[in-house]
């Protein structure tokens, strides 16, 4: 679950595929005439709105946490939580590979990496590696093994096939980057955006040149990129999240009774150049 908390202790929840689903209108509007267009496009736009899937059940019937008045976060402790990170992810690499492999390949990259800061293909945000415990670090070397597998066979025959495809991973995670700042991480106050930035950020599948995509606010629930990626000025993008009320709840049932009443809205962003 993303939670975007506001200073009257309500607080914004948007469950990992509304996020995932802001990350593929990013997706599909990525390129112009300073950035690649995305290549194979349907394959990446599909990886992006996958990437976080697996988790419908879960986040159906959330665990609350009951010191916060809310389900939890992302980044928050889950109690019992691995084992249905696991699950969630194995299952959904595999539902995808039998649809597009190269997006699964991609979705199973996307989850090793964020075991592993990315695979360090950033300088900014700087991000840590937690410690894992031995049971998700045997995933992540099981799905690495699979990964190579699927490489080989996928990449047969094709030059240019693995940097092509370490573009594509870079990419996913930079539209992973920007829907999270939308959601829950970029602002300094309830509506007021903060300048950040993400680097380094590749131009082309054909060179090596990069640059450092900056965000800068420019009014409320609008911001500027520099150097400017998409395909039309301005894109307008949302996000489907539920406003829930800030409470305290006697038991987790309370709480998900709260989650389940609690009124969806659509938030709008606008990003220009």
């Amino acid at each position: 679950m993303v939670i975007r908390e506001l200073k009257n202790a309500n607080c914004f929840a948007s469950t990992q595929e509304d996020h995932a689903e802001l990350s593929a209108q990013f997706a599909a509007h990525w390129g112009n005439d300073k950035f690649s267009r995305l290549r194979p496009y349907d394959s990446m736009v599909v990886a992006t709105t996958f990437h976080d899937s697996g988790y419908r059940e879960w986040e159906g019937r959330p665990p609350i946490n009951l010191a916060k008045g809310r389900p939890y976060a992302h980044r928050e402790t889950i109690p019992s939580f691995e084992a249905v990170e696991l699950s969630a992810y194995s299952h959904n690499v595999e539902w995808l590979r039998a649809r597009d492999r190269y997006a699964s390949l991609l979705v199973s990259m996307h989850r090793t990496g964020l075991w592993a800061n990315r695979y360090d293909a950033f300088t900014h945000p700087k991000g840590r590696v937690r410690e894992r415990s031995p049971e998700v670090m045997a995933a992540k070397r099981a799905l690495e093994s699979q990964q190579e597998q699927e490489k080989h066979a996928l990449g047969a025959g094709k030059a240019g096939f693995a940097d092509e495809l370490w573009y594509n991973f870079r990419a996913l995670q930079i539209f992973d980057m920007l829907s999270l700042y939308f959601c829950c991480d970029g602002y300094v106050d309830d509506e007021q955006f903060k300048e950040d930035l993400i680097a380094p950020v590749p131009l082309s599948y054909d060179s090596k040149e990069e640059v450092e995509l900056r965000i800068l606010p420019v009014a409320l629930r609008t911001v500027r990129f520099a150097p400017y990626p998409f395909d039309v000025s301005p894109l307008t993008v949302g996000v489907r999240a539920r406003l829930l009320d800030a409470g305290q709840f006697a038991s987790e049932a309370e709480g998900l009774a709260a989650y389940h009443k609690a009124p969806r809205r659509l938030l709008a962003f606008e990003i220009v150049e």
